[in-house]
């Protein structure tokens, strides 16, 4: 660049161009010395030198957004105590540090890491940031989100459009301020419980939407009566259990716990599985009814009720034993023969001894 700009201009726009890089003297050698705010998007920028922005002391928003950056020297912003928004948005190469701090500033309040394609990010990125206020990691490809250290001023975070399926039960517990908290567009099943009361102070800001929630008691007890009772929006979508899959939550409202639909068996389907069922997974009974607990979470209980088939039982034996308390004349006389009555005695033998069988699992 071999021209030079006014030394107190406060607003730089060199965005759309095709900046390779932000050598030690590229904003010296531009004469500007007051900058204020530094518009550097959609480059090609892949470098930047550690004392890139040397001297410039008043600097408070830099837009490095849709570049071409791997890493950042840590300390590259050290030295501008006034810088407060940061934004790498769309630098699809950009890398975190494994072990140690991603940058250095004790001014920064505002760091935006949207579409890095970033797939996680180290406890420790953060750890030198200790006055960041919002933190913007969406449309990543975060699987997995660790505890954050070193944030606990955070009021906003988003971390929507991700691949997060689980969070960790101490997960907030270093955000103490967190406020507004956007977990939308991500693979979220189910919350931990223990999840929300670490979240204290949010309130109708947090976003849940866009999630294949599972809609069964337990979660209307627990997640959904917390979004109730902290105002958070409850148009929240049920992708399970399939009656209500593509309804919102608010349906639990109308039908209750009580009426929850669960997955009732075939009698004759369940008892020719249950051989299979009493091997692999633990069957307990509860009632007048066995209720079969998979080991894996999530699967649908299933419910035999045995009622109706134990009461004809009953009344064929006791039928069958006041046909042998009979005199055997009577009963020839109303056409009952012996080798029909050893038949009977036989079959109900047979269904009594299935009965029971069943019963004693």
């Amino acid at each position: 660049m071999n021209f030079r700009f006014d030394h107190y201009m406060q607003n730089l726009d060199i965005s759309d161009n095709v900046v390779v890089s932000l050598d030690k003297n590229s904003l010296r050698d531009l004469g500007v010395i007051s900058l204020v705010k530094l518009n550097a998007s959609r480059n090609y920028i892949c470098h930047i030198d550690e004392e890139a922005f040397l001297g410039q002391s008043k600097l408070q928003t830099v837009d490095l957004s849709s570049n071409s950056l791997r890493n950042i020297e840590p300390k590259t912003f050290i030295r501008n105590p006034s810088l407060e928004i940061l934004s790498l948005s769309s630098n699809k190469g950009l890398r975190l540090p494994e072990d140690g701090p991603f940058l250095y500033s004790t001014s920064l309040r505002i760091l935006q890491l949207s579409a890095c394609n970033l797939s996680h990010i180290p406890p420790k990125a953060f750890e030198k940031l200790p006055n960041l206020q919002e933190l913007y990691i969406g449309y990543n490809k975060i699987g997995m989100l660790y505890n954050l250290q070193g944030v606990g001023h955070v009021t906003k975070l988003d971390i929507s459009h991700n691949y997060i399926r689980d969070l960790g039960s101490d997960i907030f517990t270093d955000l103490p301020e967190l406020i507004h908290l956007i977990l939308s567009h991500n693979s979220l099943s189910t919350l931990d419980i223990t999840v929300t009361t670490q979240l204290v102070k949010v309130s109708s800001s947090a976003d849940l939407n866009d999630n294949p929630w599972v809609c069964d008691c337990l979660m209307f007890n627990t997640i959904y009566s917390w979004c109730r009772n902290n105002s958070v929006d409850l148009e929240l979508v049920c992708s399970s259990p399939p009656e209500f899959k593509g309804k919102p939550w608010k349906i639990y409202e109308h039908s209750g716990c009580d009426n929850d639909k669960t997955y009732v068996a075939d009698p004759v389907e369940t008892i020719a599985s249950l051989n299979y069922t009493s091997t692999h997974e633990g069957v307990a009974k509860y009632g007048d009814q066995l209720v079969t607990h998979s080991s894996s979470r999530g699967e649908q209980v299933k419910l035999v009720k045995t009622e109706e088939y134990n009461f004809y039982t009953s009344i064929a034996l006791f039928v069958l034993i006041l046909c042998l308390s009979l005199d055997p004349l009577f009963l020839l006389r109303f056409g009952v023969r012996p080798r029909t009555l050893r038949l009977l005695s036989t079959v109900i033998i047979v269904v009594e001894m299935h009965r029971l069988s069943i019963s004693n699992i």
